[in-house]
């Protein structure tokens, strides 16, 4: 596997000290998670104990890296869904509209081919979701073609609603799913971002899609999903005599795929740098998951590269 920077998150707690309504001047303290870290010492040395990673940081060293940040911009990347729940009530009636054949005349548009031309540069970071319609074949040759099509279209439809409410881009449509990528500029938020996509991908399937299918005598669906994060290229792929566009191509894309395929129906799986670089809220809730014989991607050091389960709770 491709070499990969080592990412190190670390997660605090903001204070805010003063907020000035006429400058916009926040002030705040940042203090580190109690949840992950505690203070303590080594060999007679105060630190920082990270229970996560099971890291100690030097006290000096930390301060020293604190003061690193100083003039370091902060990006604020919020989510575009204020609530799932809502959001997936107001996805209904036009669920419906789509599986019944009546959706209004698309507009082709591709946000995605914008959004890679604009970049300055052809090598940035990402995470890669690769999300995959589990048993589509069975019901490609068991449904009525007409019917199969509005299914699917559906779905898909549906699933790459979700993906720029939380600032990625479907890259591309792989006929039973689809592979989404979140950029930079904050390596740190897309993580985030690209997991809470993923639990609404689920979400909307389980508690508003099967639902409906189930009403207008469609067979229910389920989805998996694979996760991986680091830096890929933007590179241009095929021919003007037939169809050329931009593409990301990295060692992150073909793992998020076959992180994918290792996930059971309904699982979210992610590689190692995704689950590191996730808020610890969120790495409470992922288990390693044993891949077995087949897994031989392995890291730079050559220790296999590890695979985790996000445990979905709803």
């Amino acid at each position: 596997m491709a070499e990969r920077q080592n990412r190190l998150r670390m997660d605090f707690v903001m204070k805010v000290l003063s907020f000035d309504e006429e400058s916009g001047k926040l002030t705040f303290k940042l203090e580190p998670d109690p949840r992950r870290y505690e203070w303590t010492e080594l060999d007679g040395e105060p630190g920082l104990y990270d229970r996560l990673d099971k890291a100690f940081f030097p006290k000096k060293v930390f301060f020293e890296s604190m003061k690193q940040m100083e003039g370091l911009p902060i990006y604020h990347q919020p989510q575009r869904i204020e609530n799932a729940d809502a959001y997936i009530e107001s996805r209904i009636s036009q669920i419906v509209q789509r599986l019944e054949g009546n959706e209004e005349t698309p507009r082709f548009e591709d946000k995605s081919e914008q959004f890679l031309q604009s970049l300055e540069c052809d090598r940035l970071e990402f995470v890669i979701a690769s999300v995959d319609i589990v048993g589509s074949t069975h019901l490609a040759t068991t449904l009525p073609q007409a019917k199969y099509a509005r299914l699917i279209g559906t779905v898909l439809s549906e699933l790459a609603e979700v993906v720029p409410k939380f600032r990625g881009h479907v890259l591309k449509y792989t006929g039973d799913g689809l592979i989404a990528y979140f950029p930079s500029p904050s390596f740190i938020t897309m993580n985030d971002l690209a997991l809470d996509c993923a639990l609404t991908m689920r979400q909307l399937v389980h508690n508003a899609i099967n639902p409906l299918l189930k009403r207008m005598n469609f067979p229910v669906i389920d989805i998996r999903i694979g996760l991986d994060s680091g830096e890929a290229y933007v590179v241009t792929v095929g021919s003007s005599e037939t169809k050329k566009h931009l593409d990301v191509i990295g060692g992150i894309v073909s793992l998020a795929c076959k992180i994918q395929a290792i996930a059971k129906p309904g699982e979210i799986c992610m590689g190692e740098t995704t689950e590191r670089n996730l808020h610890v809220a969120w790495r409470q809730l992922c288990e390693p998951v044993n891949c077995g014989a087949n897994w031989s991607y392995k890291e730079p050091n050559g220790e296999l590269y590890r695979i985790f389960r996000f445990k979905v709770t709803y």
